[in-house]
């Protein structure tokens, strides 16, 4: 049976599962329904470093001193791209949702076209900057296009070919509960089989779970203990679920915003929103009494929950078909939105959302979800992008007398010169020149190059990240002679090290690590001392 247009933008899983006793490997634990890897050999083939390092935020629209704080605010690392899996018949599935429990960030993937066929990807990002992924299930003949927790399960929204399994009519429409072992899949789930085509959101809270299913759909609630379904409430073209502590918002591209008493299903208020093209995939996110929704080639829309009046319009800078506002995050003051070809846009939040800038992403941002530290992107065939946010992680109380960095771009120290800071910076390059002395605490990205000329002296406390990975005009830390950088916390440098005659590294305390991903080039009478992890074993 071939898809509708909805199935074009959300696909699903079907997991009918019995262990096949024959299967000799416990890596690859083959089913009647799903194909299991655990090897890490085989998934690591998967983890892309190519566009790995320091990611900038541009943005054009601003101007001057507006200009330095926006591109020196936020620091961001892209620490690996997942590559998306290929099914057994060697098609290329497509990334479409994302949620985290923990350390481990789950990924769901679909098939573009008539075919169903989807995967679930698990990955450790317990290493802040080697993401692990841990397993991965292909599920053939089905569609995967959300997911969410429930308790220690997995709630799967998904789609399934309906010539494929005899309980299905015309209703593709599925959600599974799968138990979850020590966070990881296993063969042991209950299967909803829904109404209409398409599963295209799921939601959870400690005793439900809850799908909204597109085209002629409906919104249903299931119960987390007896795993069925308890109640329902049709509505036409729903695209995406939320919740807050007492509520359920919907989200219909043709009817708006529905929001329900969770208890009992009853409408509590509507409003509408822009009215969005046929099956695109819209996502929402909840900030207090702020609803974000995406909105399509309209932008982003943000609205008051409880009156439904529109706040903001966050509009697309340059109209064009694959220019559209697809998905939307908040996380800890921060609102991401995926707006596809233009890539990924990262506010602040206040009284109104405030442009930093636009992130490029390969390909397209289809779909995105912040947690903790990282920044998940979905591009569709281009797989995940996972982005980390260089946060601060102590408060050195020696340093709270310290301004924050706000000299622009380049951070150029003169001869003599001495500077402190602290918090979050992101900046293009630096350079120490002779007799300077930089001090910073907190978490310093630095894009291309950093130069500590002869004499200087850079302080750093806390973390920073330079340089791009395998460049073709490689990045570099360059440390000249007699230039010392004292290190207290971690230093990751993903193009090269160069230490030149009489240049110096100090590792101030035992708990400092250096991650260096290029090579690392020595001249004579370099000094490292004090006590640290080599993580890739480049300083022996």
């Amino acid at each position: 049976m071939k898809k509708n247009v909805y199935l074009l933008s959300f696909l699903a899983m079907s997991l009918f599962i019995a262990c096949d006793k024959s299967d000799d490997s416990n890596d690859n634990q083959s089913t009647n329904s799903i194909t299991i890897t655990t090897d890490q050999a085989t998934l690591n083939q998967r983890l892309d470093l190519t566009n790995s390092g320091v990611v900038a935020i541009e943005n054009s629209n601003a101007t001057g001193k507006m200009a330095a704080t926006a591109s020196t605010a936020f620091p961001l690392v892209q620490i690996a791209e997942v590559k998306p899996p290929v099914d057994a018949n060697g098609r290329t599935l497509q990334a479409s949702h994302v949620t985290v429990n923990g350390n481990y960030a789950y990924v769901s993937y679909i098939m573009r076209g008539d075919a169903y066929s989807g995967a679930i990807d698990v990955i450790d990002v317990s290493d802040p900057y080697k993401p692990k992924l841990v397993t991965s299930a292909l599920i053939p003949n089905t569609d995967i296009t959300s997911l969410t927790f429930s308790g220690s399960n997995l709630i799967i929204g998904a789609a399934k070919d309906v010539d494929k399994d005899p309980l299905l009519t015309n209703n593709p429409a599925i959600a599974f509960n799968m138990e979850l072992s020590s966070g990881l899949l296993t063969d042991k789930l209950k299967t909803n089989y829904l109404e209409s085509r398409v599963t295209t959101d799921v939601a959870a809270n400690t005793a439900n779970y809850f799908a909204v299913t597109g085209d002629n759909g409906s919104l249903f609630k299931l119960s987390s203990s007896a795993k069925a379904v308890t109640g329902k409430v049709a509505v036409a073209d729903l695209r995406s679920i939320a919740l807050t502590s007492d509520k359920i918002v919907t989200l219909s591209g043709t009817k708006g915003v529905n929001i329900y008493n969770q208890t009992t299903l009853a409408l509590q208020k509507s409003f509408s929103t822009s009215t969005d093209v046929s099956g695109a995939k819209r996502t929402m996110d909840v900030d207090g009494t702020k609803l974000f929704v995406s909105e399509g080639k309209n932008g982003l829309g943000v609205y008051d929950i409880n009156s439904g009046s529109k706040l903001q319009t966050l509009g697309i800078p340059t109209a064009a078909e694959d220019n559209v506002t697809n998905a939307v995050s908040f996380n800890d003051g921060y609102t991401f939105v995926a707006n596809g070809a233009l890539g990924l846009n990262v506010y602040q939040s206040a009284t109104q959302l405030n442009l930093l800038g636009s992130v490029g992403i390969a390909g397209s941002s289809n779909y995105v979800k912040s947690s903790g530290n990282y920044i998940y992107v979905a591009s569709g065939i281009g797989g995940l992008k996972i982005i980390k946010m260089e946060k601060p992680s102590t408060a050195f109380e020696s340093c709270a007398a310290y301004g924050l960095y706000n000299q622009g771009r380049d951070l150029i120290l003169n001869s003599n010169e001495i500077k402190s800071y602290q918090g979050a910076t992101a900046i293009n390059s630096a350079i120490v020149n002779s007799g300077a002395v930089l001090t910073h605490c907190g978490s310093i990205a630095v894009l291309s190059n950093l130069t500590l000329n002869s004499g200087g002296t850079f302080n750093m406390r806390g973390s920073i990240s330079q340089g791009k990975y395998q460049q073709t005009n490689p990045t570099e830390l360059i440390i000249n002679d007699k230039a010392v950088m004292n290190v207290e916390g971690s230093v990751v440098i993903w193009g090269d090290l160069r230490l030149n005659s009489g240049a110096t590294i100090n590792f101030v305390n035992s708990t400092s690590s250096i991650t260096i991903y290029g090579k690392v080039t020595k001249g004579t009478n370099v000094k490292i001392t004090g006590s640290y992890v080599d993580t890739e074993n480049k300083l022996k």
